[in-house]
């Protein structure tokens, strides 16, 4: 059976890899992207040569391409099945993961009960700027990017409260940076981005001008879009984030939330591998082919995909239980019908997002007949004395499920 290799496998094996580049690069399937690179060798721009990045639709990207979107289908039809609370606390517990995720693949440690309080704060942290972005994701308002200004603006709306507040951080060029700025492993330079900001700017527009272009399947264009920005490497830190933030919102446009707001999760679980796609794409021995940069993309978005499916199809199972269970917990304690819609919603926050409670007031958007807070408190207090929510903050208050309900979900 035939296997379609990479160039620098063949140069290995002795084959002739100019002969077998120009066949691949000329031939009648293959796309062009006329994105210039210099290929990187120990780390440094081999100037002397100079490719046009391009693939090849191998069958493997095709077969990919269909199971994504096959997969978006089948997620769409279990988020449809979803309560309004879950749904709610679904998206919002995925997006703290994927913005977790995010900073830690560049090594910056948050964790989700960090971002969940930073949402919640009203002065500002260092968070919000990258949760204001994301949470732009879910709300469906995303902005489109027609020019390196708007570029920039994105970038300072992140990161203006985060890492532009290191003096070595700020950009010092018109929009971007001016200086020279190398990317190490810890051990050794294994990338040089654009070594001034004309260079930058150029590529930059070169860029938004292969993004609008219509002549390529989408999810292809975001894995090449993905790396080029990142071979540019504009801003003199936030790159690799701020590429993610972009992938992930046109994702969530083009696909769904959901497979949007799973890329980091997936690359996180393989840090080493998402490192070498880059890495391997810019080698010398590559010539500028994308094919197998476009075909690890498409994993990472499929396996982050099967996450999805999995955590939803679970968390149904749990949450199904649980509604019958809270029909026993309706005769044994003699409770009302709003009590107990009132008790699963605290259910189903716990089971999609147990590190975020709800406050009381936000009781008030699921629960029907109900306008009052007092009237609603009347309940909750009920459900309180009953021992069946615990209150565990007064200011706002917060409820959350009994121990005695937690070991049944649990």
């Amino acid at each position: 059976m035939f296997r379609y290799e990479s160039l620098e496998k063949l140069h290995f094996k002795g084959k002739n890899v100019d002969e077998e580049y120009k066949k691949r690069f000329d031939n009648e399937c293959s796309y062009n992207t006329e994105l210039k690179i210099y290929p990187i060798l120990r780390g440094e721009r081999v100037t002397k040569e100079q490719y046009s990045l391009f693939y090849l639709p191998i069958n493997e990207i095709n077969l990919s391409q269909e199971k994504i979107f096959l997969n978006s289908k089948k997620i769409i039809e279990l988020n449809s099945e979803l309560p309004n609370a879950a749904r709610f606390a679904c998206i919002n517990d995925i997006m703290t993961n994927e913005i977790t995720k995010t900073n830690g693949i560049e090594g910056v440690h948050s964790t989700k009960r960090e971002i969940y309080e930073s949402m919640s704060q009203k002065k500002v942290t260092r968070y919000s700027g990258i949760i204001n972005k994301y949470t732009q994701i879910i709300t469906n308002n995303i902005e489109t990017i027609d020019s390196p200004e708007q570029i920039r603006k994105i970038y300072d709306d992140i990161f203006s409260d985060d890492i532009l507040k290191s003096p070595e951080n700020q950009l010092d060029g018109v929009l971007f940076r001016k200086d020279k700025i190398n990317i190490s492993n810890g051990v050794n330079n294994i990338h040089s981005g654009d070594p001034s900001e004309e260079i930058i700017m150029e590529h930059i527009n070169d860029l938004i001008k292969f993004m609008n272009k219509k002549d390529i399947p989408t999810l292809i264009k975001a894995s090449i879009v993905h790396y080029y920005f990142e071979y540019i490497h504009p801003f003199y830190d936030g790159n690799g984030r701020f590429g993610r933030f972009l992938l992930s919102s046109y994702l969530a446009r083009k696909i769904d939330i959901y497979t949007g707001l799973s890329l980091s999760y997936s690359i996180f679980e393989d840090k080493k591998k998402y490192a070498d796609l880059f890495f391997d794409t810019s080698k010398v021995k590559n010539y500028g082919e994308m094919t197998f940069f476009i075909i690890g993309m498409l994993n990472f978005i499929i396996k982050g995909q099967e996450s999805i499916i999995k955590m939803l199809q679970d968390k149904m199972l749990r949450l199904n239980y649980a509604e019958k269970y809270i029909e026993e917990l309706k005769t044994t304690y003699n409770l009302s019908e709003i009590e107990c819609n009132i008790l699963f919603i605290y259910v189903q926050n716990y089971i999609f997002a147990k590190e975020n409670p709800l406050p009381d007031k936000e009781l008030l958007k699921y629960v029907n007949n109900i306008k009052s807070i007092n009237t609603l408190r009347r309940h909750l207090n009920n459900l309180t004395d009953l021992s069946l929510l615990n209150l565990v903050k007064n200011k706002p208050y917060i409820r959350i499920i009994s121990n005695t309900i937690k070991e049944v979900l649990d």
